[in-house]
């Protein structure tokens, strides 16, 4: 093997204590990766993989990043689930005294933490997590937000996870070997930390920001520990205190909820067409994330909900105040990650400046608030950003080294040095002019680099001109570069009075850094009231462009001219809104055609609930319902391959939970149930979980089905009812209205459908053929694929039945070879209307329902009149 050089030796030295983690070593103007580092890293970041010592037959596998650029690519390897160590050169190349440069770790990073806050998605929290036998515990190290909640079930460990999805769970080492186990757990990110620094009491006695985190639960302190060792002490100052939920304040709902009724992720894993899409009108990104929060979380609490809806409507009273409010708002940009910034180590004057002009835009926002109850706390504001302004220069640079952070007349001391070092480079300049003139050599530069120093270049076109007294310091190809005594003293000042400029600023900016920090919690406090002023602000303004109004919670469940929150700004042509009155605990059994709207209509239901209880105003005309402790949906149809279920397993698996868990506080929609199987299967399982559920759990229900079967239930069960989505037939095609109508559909008008998708004819005439044999054939069989205890049809009307079926068959097909073999271009125009007369006549006959020839005739405004104002009563 061979030798390693002193730079190697160091690396491999460092390497060592940070085997778990990709390594950023820095070198010159690049931080590297070695050996399999670089192997995870490059096609993780896209970038190539080298080769190091090609030649010494030793090759080290390599790739690296520019030092101004790591933000991105150490984002890409957390969001990958990998730990970073960032290793860099912690002295001068010009102060070195060994054969390299003294190296060492400055951070580590993990999933659940981040280099820099602006490569996070401004919607999305950035959580770690952790759990001990009785709580699971969340903190989000970007905006301060720490919680934790109880839980009685392992159920609600997987629920919260999936309701908060954090970036990592720190876990101890036993919990990882469980974990680690659990096909649930598989795409979770886990980091191994035993070390509880809360153990330890006199590590704790040494830590006074912990002292505080003492009496909370296990995962708590876990996590504090993980974050204490790991960010250092400073790192905890952007916590808040965790705030204790419980799971028996907020809704119950299935997992699959949120995916169900696309509520921040539609089917193709994006946000547009979502609930959150349509909802939100915040102006700030935390005002944004604390309405996703709420609407993960809703409630059943109905004081708060209350609460929260009387906000909404103090602004929806005040539209002036509202108008002034909004653009302010704007300005703001995100509150909370802007105090993130200040408590990471790489934090500058410009992220100081940042925090001012929120600081202003938060304090113009007051004035027009004006209610006089914050005025005192808002003077410290005011004293706080009025202090950044005037210690922090305006065009600071983002690099503490390069000075000019700090105002003149902030510090005497710091401005004599100021003064020296621009006295300095006016120096230089006269200096060049007079060598230039002196020597007559125009090109003459004096110039600085970090190595070098100052010196002196001049093309070696005029090498001859060069006087003896100027030492040459460097060559290069075209030219020789020199100093002088002189200029040696001049340098000697101007690093002098540099540095000492510097090491103040830096001093000067530390001390205000830690006087922000003193005032933090203030801060988060003020970030937290402005974040919910853009809140319910915002859902006051979408109230009001979208004419939404405030719930009621009762005992029965109203809905007038309700709309579907997403689709009713996404549509092009009108949305038609639909009423909906019903006891609480109903059973509804919707029939009707496929695209007819019945799982747009118990989404709509399902979505408006959800709203109302996260303390929205709701897309309705009015709106009471009652208080819903539990929701749960069983809509779509999907594979989990991973996990070994077939597309009916999901289903029944899903439809397993809900038959556990609800109750007569439940609301349920069920889209096709047991339709994963064959038909009499189907059916059955369809007919007994209706029934128990409608017996046995008492919720508030909705089921959409094309088995026209379950419609039977509605006679044996008084807390069923049958409804079905209104359309308008005609010969040929049938129309779709989009209401909601008492009553079953007659048919599922499948093949009416497919013709509408562009099925070839051959198919769809094949396919009414098919109809018609299945349809007699079941009529004659007697085979009804469930039993409600219905009485068999009686043989006589069984007989009319087939006679009239074959009846209008024979009318039809004669009515088609009619039209074949009539020629039209030999009749009068008269004559070919007659005609046509007669054949409409004939098709009319074919109706024999007075329901299906009033649909033939009615519009869609008939409809609205009808159906409307007493639906499902």
């Amino acid at each position: 093997m061979a030798k390693l050089t002193p730079l190697m030796e160091q690396y491999q030295k460092i390497k060592n204590e940070h085997k778990d983690k990709i390594l950023f070593f820095r070198m010159g103007d690049f931080f590297e990766m070695f050996d399999k580092d670089a192997e995870t890293a490059a096609p993780i970041l896209n970038i190539a993989l080298t080769c190091r010592n090609k030649k010494a037959g030793s090759k080290v596998k390599m790739c690296g990043v520019p030092h101004h650029s790591i933000s991105g690519p150490i984002s890409k390897l957390l969001s990958a689930g990998l730990h970073v160590a960032i290793c860099d050169q912690v002295e001068l190349a010009t102060e070195a005294q060994g054969a390299v440069v003294k190296r060492a770790v400055t951070r580590v990073l993990s999933p659940g933490m981040v280099y820099d806050l602006d490569t996070l998605d401004q919607f999305t929290a950035n959580y770690m997590g952790a759990f001990d036998s009785r709580h699971v515990s969340f903190l989000d190290l970007s905006t301060g937000s720490a919680f934790y909640y109880e839980i009685f079930r392992p159920s609600d460990f997987l629920k919260l996870l999936e309701q908060f999805q954090p970036k990592e769970l720190v876990l101890s080492s036993s919990q990882k070997e469980k974990c680690s186990q659990s096909k649930l757990l598989r795409s979770v990110t886990f980091s191994l930390f035993d070390n509880d620094v809360f153990k330890d009491k006199q590590n704790a006695l040494l830590s006074p920001e912990l002292q505080k985190y003492k009496s909370d639960p296990e995962s708590v302190r876990r996590l504090v520990s993980y974050v204490y060792q790991t960010q250092g002490a400073e790192s905890l100052k952007v916590l808040n205190s965790f705030e204790r939920q419980s799971l028996k304040q907020e809704m119950y709902y299935s997992h699959q909820l949120y995916s169900h009724l696309e509520v921040f992720k539609n089917y193709n894993g994006s946000l547009k067409d979502t609930l959150f899409s349509a909802v939100n009108r915040t102006k700030t990104p935390n005002g944004a994330r604390l309405l996703k929060r709420r609407l993960k979380s809703p409630l059943i609490d109905q004081n708060e909900i209350e609460r929260r809806l009387d906000q909404i409507n103090w602004w929806i009273s005040k539209p002036q105040m509202l108008e002034s409010v909004r653009p302010v708002l704007a300005q703001m940009g995100d509150g909370e990650r802007k105090l993130g910034k200040i408590v990471q180590p790489n934090c500058n004057g410009r992220d100081l400046l940042v925090l001012v002009l929120w600081l202003d835009c938060g304090l113009k926002m007051e004035e027009i608030i004006s209610d006089g109850s914050f005025s005192e706390k808002l003077k410290k504001a005011q004293m706080l950003r009025d202090k950044i302004k005037h210690v922090i220069s305006p065009s600071c640079s983002s690099l503490l080294k390069k000075g000019g952070m700090i105002n003149q007349g902030v510090n005497p001391q710091l401005d004599e040095w100021i003064d020296l070092t621009k006295s300095s480079q006016i120096h230089l300049l006269k200096m060049e002019q007079r060598e230039q003139n002196n020597l007559g050599i125009s090109s003459l530069k004096i110039r600085y680099n970090n190595v070098f120093g100052y010196y002196i270049e001049i093309r070696k076109a005029h090498s001859s001109k060069v006087p003896s007294h100027y030492r040459r310091k460097q060559t290069l190809v075209n030219a020789e570069r020199y100093t002088t005594e002189e200029l040696n003293v001049l340098e000697e000042k101007i690093l002098s009075a540099r540095v000492k400029q510097i090491e103040m600023e830096n001093q000067i900016f530390q001390d205000l850094r830690s006087e922000i920090l003193e005032e933090f919690s203030f801060l988060m406090m003020i970030c937290d009231r402005w974040s919910r002023v853009d809140l319910y602000s915002s859902l006051a303004f979408l109230s009001i462009e979208n004419k939404y109004v405030r719930p009621y919670f009762t005992d029965h469940f109203k809905l007038t001219a309700s709309r579907h929150p997403v689709l009713e700004q996404k549509t092009f042509h009108e949305f038609v809104p639909n009423t909906v009155d019903l006891p609480a605990h109903q059973t509804v059994i919707l029939t009707g055609p496929n695209m007819a709207g019945k799982s747009t209509l118990m989404r709509q239901l399902a979505l408006t609930i959800l709203m109302a209880q996260s303390g929205c105003f709701v897309p309705a005309a009015q709106a009471e319902f009652p208080l819903f402790h539990k929701i749960f949906t069983r809509i779509g149809a999907s594979d989990l391959l991973s996990q070994g279920l077939s597309t009916f397993m999901v289903e029944m698996k899903e439809t397993a939970e809900i038959l556990e868990n609800a109750d007569e506080k439940s609301f349920i929609i069920l889209d096709e149930i047991g339709r994963g199987t064959a038909t009499f299967d189907g059916m059955s399982l369809a007919q007994a979980i209706l029934e128990f559920l409608t017996v046995e759990k008492k919720p508030l229900l909705f089921s959409a089905t094309h088995y026209q079967e379950l419609t039977q239930l509605a006679n044996h069960h008084s807390s069923v009812c049958n409804a079905s989505m209104a359309i308008r037939e005609t010969t040929d095609d049938i129309h779709f209205l989009y209401l909601l109508k008492p009553g079953p559909a007659n048919k599922s008008y499948g093949v009416q459908v497919a013709r509408r998708a562009g099925l070839p004819s051959s198919v769809l005439e094949r396919a009414d053929q098919l109809l018609d044999q299945h349809e007699t054939s079941v009529v004659k069989e007697d085979k009804q694929a469930i039993h409600v205890e219905s009485k068999n049809i009686p043989k006589t009307d069984q007989k009319k039945y087939d006679l009239q079926k074959k009846n209008e068959k024979h009318l039809i097909q004669s009515l088609i070879k009619e039209l074949s073999e009539y020629s039209l271009m030999t009749q009068s125009p008269i004559d070919a209307m007659n005609q046509i007369q007669k054949w409409q006549k004939k098709l009319n006959s074919l109706s024999q329902k007075k329901t299906r020839k009033a649909l033939e005739t009615k519009t869609q405004s008939d409809f609205n009149q009808d159906f409307l104002p007493d639906i499902l009563n």
